[in-house]
């Protein structure tokens, strides 16, 4: 096995390149075009800060417990899960105001979007 082990070694190809004498990036590169003609790491940034809430309003309410949910249900209420141990639905529903957004609100029952 060790004589196997020598020719493998032995057997690499004489053209392996080292690893200390890669080439190096010319000076006279230029940088990625982009999109529009503008430099790759400047090009379309968004007018509006993506994590903002969408529109003028907040989420009101009061989120439905999660114990009122039957199996089937459960899991349609953010916060909620269905153990199977004790069968019944449980967890801590998220809070009216933790949603940021309209969609979300509407996705917790007992919520709603003003």
């Amino acid at each position: 096995m060790a004589l196997t082990m020598a020719v493998a070694l032995l057997g690499a190809p004489a053209h392996a390149e080292d690893a200390g004498t890669k080439p190096k990036p010319s000076a006279t590169a230029k940088p990625d075009a982009g999109v529009e003609g503008k430099d790759a790491g400047t090009a379309a940034k968004p007018e509006k800060d993506a994590t903002a809430p969408q529109g003028a309003g907040r989420c009101t309410g009061k989120a439905n417990f999660c114990g009122v949910f039957s199996q089937v249900y459960c899991s349609s209420q953010p916060g909620c899960a269905y153990m199977f141990g004790s069968n019944m639905c449980g967890g801590v529903a998220i809070a009216c105001e933790k949603a940021t957004n309209e969609a979300f609100c509407k996705k917790i029952k007992g919520c709603s979007w003003k």
